[in-house]
């Protein structure tokens, strides 16, 4: 999949929004299912702060240890799904972006639900501990980060930031 970047306003999946959303948040994704296979252990007893004078269960109960690993593989075939369907219509929809843009679409949208629900149940678990940010853990912050760092620019694109959009460009599109 080759990564070519232009300056068109034709197109519903500018570079920019390639390189985060079909190669950026595909490696976070496939990287957190990788972690959370090596050590499903870690990866859940660093999702939130654990009580006071209260430690992780250990080891883990093997319902806890499939739920985890389970999780971890949506997460990452999310990150697949992504890398190819972004793929797909960047390479084969380019001259056509009225219909990329509806595909686009079609996948970022409920990606956009996703990171606003995810963030909220996150922020909802962490009870009185949600303000006490260095308490969190650095699982916790990447959390946070990771998420702000797609949600943001998911937020973008519905807006039509810097990308075509076919009720905003599509009478001069069609012109040229």
């Amino acid at each position: 999949m080759s990564i070519v970047c232009e300056r068109r306003a034709t197109t519903a999946l500018p570079c920019g929004y390639w390189i985060i959303f079909g190669l950026y948040e595909p490696m976070l994704s496939i990287s957190g299912f990788v972690g959370a296979l090596a050590d499903p252990k870690k990866a859940h007893d660093a999702q939130a702060p654990w009580p006071s004078g209260s430690a992780p269960p250990d080891p883990l109960a093997r319902a806890t240890q499939v739920t985890m690993l389970q999780l971890a593989h949506v997460v990452g075939l999310l990150g697949l799904i992504n890398f190819f369907v972004l793929g797909a219509a960047r390479k084969y929809l380019f001259a056509q972006p009225v219909l990329q843009e509806k595909i686009v679409g079609a996948l970022l949208t409920p990606l956009l639900i996703a990171d606003v629900v995810h963030l909220s149940i996150t922020w909802w678990a962490l009870g009185d501990s949600r303000w006490q940010f260095w308490d969190w853990s650095g699982l916790l912050w990447i959390t946070f980060l990771t998420g702000l760092s797609l949600l943001v620019p998911r937020a973008a694109w519905h807006l039509g930031v810097g990308r075509y959009v076919d009720r905003r460009d599509g009478q001069a599109y069609r012109k040229a």
